[in-house]
């Protein structure tokens, strides 16, 4: 999955997959970052977990 309103990653060129429960994985060419959030129950969504998101955005300020 690419960068995108339904999977926001970190920028244009980050490209990853969510996964059931919240878990998140993606990389982003650019930066260079490779970004992993995994946990241990289920979610009834797949994108947009607020947890695996508000680390990204996180890891986006810091960058």
């Amino acid at each position: 999955m690419l960068h995108g309103s339904g999977a926001p990653l970190l920028a244009p060129g980050s490209f990853g997959h969510p996964g059931r429960g919240g878990s998140l994985g993606f990389a982003d060419p650019e930066s260079g970052i490779a970004f992993g959030y995994v946990t241990n129950g289920h979610q009834k969504g797949v994108t947009s977990d607020p947890r695996a998101q508000a680390l990204v955005r996180a890891v986006r300020s810091a960058v």
